[in-house]
Order: structure tokens, then sequence, then C-alpha cells
């Protein structure tokens, strides 16, 4: 008992120092609207009736009032205090210890090699070094609570335990509507010894996990008004399911520092990795290849639910979307990988190196957020609009903004007569001032180039379309590759105040045109 404590306790502190400089990354992207909600937060019950944005009637986008009044609750505690959130953050990803699990389906030795490798992959930045990344750990941990329960020894726990952890899950984040699959799978595949001696008694957690999820499903498609989601930007279809595939399969398997569809020739590593998971799957038999199958069922069926969102595998936007899928892999890894201490101790290294690079990158993120919000505001004139002509969205690996303006931020640092709007999103690789150049056309649009420190970023599965309605963009001449990544672009603002003040982002501060 003594020792799992400590193996634990080893294992949370490692996954909590890898990710340490996130303490510093302030808030960016989503987190200044999560604290306009936080504000508006009325106690717990309040979350039920509402959107995760805090809209009522029917209003679409996610159903998360568990996570909501976990923030809330939060916010309550100590305010708008960016370092106290991110310690959170920290503080859950360090309770996410999959070696539990995986020392009750697998074994002591390979359940080290599965929670060091769940603690340490790199791919993970997104949904800890971001505040609002909450919505991942605070789901996942809730997840593993339902499957520790289902492998429990105790038949109450096994039914009672899933069943009410798997519904604080799904009403955490829709991510957890396939638990009752996947205990079905471990259960099946790979249950512990004592459990398959109950033949098909052994799958009663996944039914008893189903049930009540239909019933938040049904409560889900009431208060939001159906099943939620972005909305059009992210359709459904066969084509796109297939693409979006592509991307988790090749982002999972490489560095997030990589920018596989900018430099092609990347694409090498992941090949590569594949090619040897794919040779190690031969010569592995019996227990430890159910294992992997599983793993891999686990990645697969735990990404179902968004094959309507890539990865972008030059920014590493989205990754947060094979959060609860890499629990998947680290099944795999653990049953693959040679438990060969110098080939574990150098991957332990050299994952904690790159966890730490993309934790850093969100401090970098931070600041640019912190500086273009109050350069903003200080440009913006009284009762006006400040419009960015182009405007920092990542940072390498990180979030800046998201959306097509930052008025929740600046109404949060005393500008709340001031409205804002986006135009050129930009994918910052070095702060480089001077990178982005204006030019003003005949007909009041801006043709705006770049080099690569900053290059303009552009969708790939669809077509661009404004990150605000008053200011449209397009590509400024045919697509050339690579996808994703341009150094031309063209703005064409339409401001609805008068008098607006157009500035730009020119690769290190927000200017004044």
């Amino acid at each position: 008992m003594r020792r799992t404590a400590l193996g634990g306790a080893a294992l949370a502190l490692g996954a909590a120092l890898v990710f340490l400089p996130a303490l510093w990354s302030g808030f960016v992207g989503d987190d200044y609207a999560l604290v306009k909600l936080m504000h508006e937060f009325q106690g717990f019950g309040w979350a039920f009736h509402r959107n995760s944005t805090g809209q009522t009637g029917q209003a679409g986008f996610f159903y998360r009032p568990l996570w909501v009044s976990w923030e809330g609750e939060l916010y309550r505690l100590w305010g708008r205090d960016a370092f106290a959130f991110h310690a959170v953050n920290l503080a859950l990803y360090a309770a996410i210890v999959v070696w539990l699990l995986a020392k009750r389906l697998l074994g002591s030795a390979a359940a080290w090699v599965a929670g060091g490798f769940f603690a340490l992959y790199p791919r993970h930045g997104e949904s800890v070094a971001w505040i609002t990344g909450s919505t991942d750990l605070t789901a996942t941990l809730l997840a593993l609570a339902a499957m520790l329960c289902a492998v429990s020894r105790r038949e109450w726990v096994r039914i009672g335990g899933a069943a009410a952890f798997a519904t604080a899950a799904a009403v955490t984040k829709e991510s957890a509507f396939v638990l009752p699959a996947l205990a079905f799978l471990v259960l099946w595949l790979i249950p512990p010894p004592d459990l398959a001696r109950l033949g098909r008694r052994r799958l009663l957690p996944a039914a008893a996990m189903l049930a009540p999820l239909v019933g938040v499903a049904v409560v889900r498609t009431i208060v939001i008004g159906g099943v939620g989601g972005y909305g059009n930007g992210y359709p459904w279809s066969a084509r796109r399911a297939v693409v979006v595939a592509v991307s988790y399969v090749l982002g999972a398997v490489s560095p997030p520092q990589l920018q596989l569809v900018h430099k092609p020739v990347l694409l090498l590593v992941p090949a590569a990795i594949l090619a040897l998971l794919a040779w190690r799957l031969t010569k592995i038999r019996g227990r430890p290849l159910l294992v992997a199958v599983t793993g891999i069922a686990w990645f697969a069926v735990s990404a179902l639910l968004s094959l309507n969102i890539a990865i972008d595998l030059n920014n590493a936007n989205g990754e947060r979307l094979i959060f609860l899928p890499s629990v998947g892999l680290a099944l795999l890894v653990a049953a693959v990988v040679p438990r060969r201490p110098w080939l574990l101790a150098t991957s332990a290294v050299v994952l904690a190196v790159l966890c730490l690079n993309t934790s850093w990158n969100w401090v970098i993120a931070g600041r640019i957020s912190a500086r273009v919000v109050h350069q903003a505001a200080k440009l913006g004139p009284p009762n006006g609009e400040v419009v960015l002509l182009t405007a920092p969205m990542t940072y390498r690996t990180a979030i800046v903004f998201t959306g097509g303006e930052i008025n929740d931020a600046l109404a949060q640092i005393g500008r709340k007569d001031l409205s804002s709007a986006f135009c050129i999103p930009v994918d910052v690789r070095s702060l480089d001032a001077g990178a982005i150049r204006l030019q003003r056309l005949p007909d009041g649009s801006f043709r705006a180039r770049s080099t690569w420190a900053a290059p303009f970023d552009f969708p790939v599965l669809r077509k661009e379309f404004p990150l605000n309605n008053e200011c449209p963009f397009s590509r400024g001449g045919p697509a050339s590759f690579p996808p994703g990544l341009r150094r031309l672009a063209v703005a064409t603002p339409h401001p609805v105040r008068p008098a607006p003040v157009l500035t730009y982002f020119d690769g290190h501060d927000l200017r004044k045109w």
C-alpha cells in the first residue's frame, strides 16, 4: 500500500513539474470569456439550465454544467487570478493517475510505463496549460474514476460508482459519452483475472453507465436545443472524418513542435514511429497483444465524437481533443515498448523536455495576449472601435486568442466602452517586429505581407470565413503550398462604429495604421 502511494505521488509530481512553467501563462483565448461567465455565475444549480457560455433558451453550443459550477466556485474563492487557476489545472493533471487503472489491468511493471507516458505526454499542453482546458482535465479525471469503479472487486462499486462517476463526467464534457463503450472494451478484452471469472456479469458496469448517460443526453438536448457543438464552421462528412482521423493519428505520434504540414519532410517522424509500433505489434502475443488492441480501440472510440475537428498539424491547435484518447495510447505503449531501463529513461527525458518546451510556449502566448489587449485598450478611441487588421491567434504550440474579437478582455481591464474586430489570423512562430507589413489598396482593403516568422493562418478543410463579420479576409491570390499557411492575405474591414481606429499586429506589437 505504501509503495502504491509513493508511486502515485512520484508520477503526480513528475506530471506537475514538466508543465510547471504554465503557472505563469496568464489568460489566453477563451479564458477571457470564461472569466466573464464566472463573474455571472450564481451557484451550483444555475449552470444546469444553461449552455457552457451561460446562455439560456436552447442556444446550442455545449452543455457542461458541472465544469461551469466547478470553475464558478473557484472564481468565488480568488476571483480573476490566473496563477491560481493554473495551479488548479496542474493539481487536476497530477491527480489523473492512469497508473492506478493500468496497475489493476496490466500489473505493476507495465503500469509504470503507462503512467509515466501519460504524465510526460507533450500533446497534453492545450489541456494543462490553458485555463479553459480544464474541461478535459475534470472530465477525464471523473471518467477514469468511473473506469476504476468498473474494475473494482466490489459489485456495488462496479455498478453504482461507475454509473455515478460516468454521469458526473458526462455533465462535465461530452467526450465522456463514450464511457460505456470504453468500459465494455476493457471488461471484454482485458478484465482483471478475478473479474474474468464472472463471465458476462463483468460487463454490467458498461450497462450501468449507459442508462444515466441516456438521461443526460436527453436533458442536454432540451437545454441547448440539440446535440450542440461549434456550429456550421465544422460540418460533418465522411471525407472530413477521414482527414481528421489522419490528423489525430499523425498528431498522436509526433511532438507538437513539428510543423508537419508546413515542412512535409517532418512526416518521416510519425511515419517511422508508426512503423516501429506496427513492427512491435508483430512481436507480441497473448495478453500484451490484447492490451495493445484495447489501447488502439480506446483511442479510436474516444476520438469518434470529435471527428469533425482536426488537430492543426502546424500549430497543435485542437490537440486537447486527444486528451481522453491518450489514455489508450498509454495502454498501447505499456504493451509494446520493451522494458529496458536505458530506453525508458532516455524516452522519459526526451518527453519531459518536449513538455517543458510546449508549456513555455504558453507563457509567451500569455504575454502576447496581455500585451496586445493593453495596446488595443490604449489605441482605441472612447466609445469607439479598434480593428485588428492582423491578429495573433497562436504562438507556436499555444493559443493566443480565439474567436473574432477581444471585447471581454478589454472590458476586464476597464474598457467596456471599446469594441474590437479581428481580420486576418496570424500564426506567430517567433517574435519579430516588422515581420508583417500592410498596404492600403484603392478599394479600401488592405494587402498584408509577412515573413515565415508570422505567417497568416488559413483553414485547410474548408474555405475561410470571417473571424468577425466586420472584416472578411481572403488569400490575396491563388492558393499555393503549404496548405494552411501563407505570407500574403487581404483584409476588407467594414467597422460598424464611426471613426474606428485601424491597427495591425506587426509580429511583436499592435501598431496603429
